[in-house]
């Protein structure tokens, strides 16, 4: 009899270390390690341009976590910059109609999520729509590549004799990417109704800074060109998180 006590008196004191070591043992790999996200959205070209021509886009992304909130990932995108100038220069009036498309290798944080301990992570799906939104939200950053292909100015036909018709019909620019978003959650998170994925809409805002001066077509030292060429990308997108 005696031993039954000592061995209860010994699980009772012990209970709070394995307890300790279960917590301390859990991975910090999520179980959800890969993501990928597919979405349309608006570019505004910010280059030398006067007009500021709204443009559409799509994007295709995949996301791989390294730890909760901390993912790598690649992003392709298809679009059009479009911009027109009120007056001309030198003879010329200045518009562009570029079908681009990018590559961006980049790096996601979600700061809410990364300092999330264990147990709040596995009672997220007990709090509300709005707070759940906002342990989503995220900062990125990347850099990568576009390929720059002007239909307006390809079409032309004048004779580029002056400053103001330098610049490249087709090309490859590097590109450096900041990015600021949230996610929408689409499923309930509840342990009984998790199978192999999650569902979320994503909202995005993006400024894309080229390292040249040739998104909108025209380059050169010339009054009227004097700024450095960027363009920003509003989307919405639809995530798949497995």
């Amino acid at each position: 009899m005696k031993i039954c006590y000592i061995v209860a008196l010994c699980c009772i004191a012990l209970w709070p270390y394995s307890i300790y070591a279960q917590h301390e043992s859990e991975s910090p790999i999520p179980y959800f390690r890969y993501s990928a996200t597919a979405g349309l959205g608006a570019t505004q070209l910010h280059g030398d341009l006067d007009r500021r021509i709204i443009g559409p886009a799509v994007y295709l992304k995949g996301n791989y976590f390294l730890t909760h909130g901390i993912s790598i990932g690649l992003e392709l995108q298809e679009g059009l910059l479009l911009g027109k100038d009120e007056q001309e220069i030198d003879g010329i009036l200045r518009q562009t109609v570029n079908l681009y498309h990018a590559a961006v290798l980049g790096v996601t944080f979600q700061p809410i999520k990364y300092l999330q301990d264990d147990h709040l992570r596995r009672i997220e799906y007990r709090q509300s729509f709005g707070r759940r939104t906002l342990n989503s939200v995220y900062v990125g950053a990347g850099a990568g590549v576009l390929y720059s292909m002007q239909w307006e100015r390809s079409s032309k036909t004048v004779q580029r004799t002056s400053p103001a018709h330098e610049g490249r019909d087709h090309g490859l620019s590097y590109i450096l990417s900041t990015n600021f978003g949230f996610e929408i959650p689409l499923h309930s998170l509840k342990p009984n109704l998790l199978d192999s994925y999650i569902w979320s809409l994503v909202v995005n805002g993006q400024l894309n800074f080229s390292l040249d001066d040739d998104l909108d077509g025209y380059s050169g030292t010339y009054p009227g060109n004097e700024n450095r060429d960027s363009y920003g990308l509003f989307s919405v997108g639809v995530n798949l998180r497995f």
